[in-house]
C-alpha cells in the first residue's frame, strides 16, 4: 500500500549534507529527518557528494510525478505533430478513417 506523501523539497544545503561517517552513526535520525522533513539527504564522501537518500513515499511520489511529466510531453509531442502533418496536408478523411478502422476489425487486429 502506498502512502501519501507531501510534495519533495528541496534539500537545505546548511542541514541536508551529511559525510558518510556520520551518516553512518546516525542512520536512524536520517530516517526521521526524512519522514518529517520531506527533504533528501546528500551524503558524501571524501568532501564529494556521491547518494542521495529519501524517504521512499517521496520518492514514489516523485516517480509519479516525473511519469506525469513524460506523459504529458508524449501527449504534446503527438499533438504537435499532428499539427505539423494536418497543415501540410497530411491526413485522412472520417470515410477513410473509418473504412481503414472497419478492416482492422475484420482482420482481427483490433477486439
Amino acid at each position: 500500500m502506498r502512502t501519501k506523501s507531501r510534495t519533495i523539497q528541496r534539500p537545505r544545503l546548511d542541514e541536508d549534507v551529511v559525510p558518510f561517517t556520520e551518516y553512518r552513526r546516525t542512520l536512524n535520525d536520517c530516517f526521521a529527518r526524512t519522514a518529517r522533513t520531506h527533504r533528501p539527504i546528500v551524503i558524501t564522501q571524501n568532501g564529494r557528494s556521491t547518494s542521495v537518500m529519501m524517504n521512499v513515499a517521496d520518492f514514489e511520489s516523485t516517480w509519479d510525478e516525473i511519469e506525469n511529466w513524460r506523459k504529458r510531453a508524449a501527449f504534446s509531442h503527438m499533438i504537435e505533430s499532428s499539427r505539423r502533418d494536418f497543415e501540410n496536408g497530411d491526413f485522412i478523411d472520417e470515410d477513410e478513417l473509418f473504412d481503414s478502422i472497419e478492416k482492422e476489425i475484420e482482420s482481427g487486429f483490433v477486439s
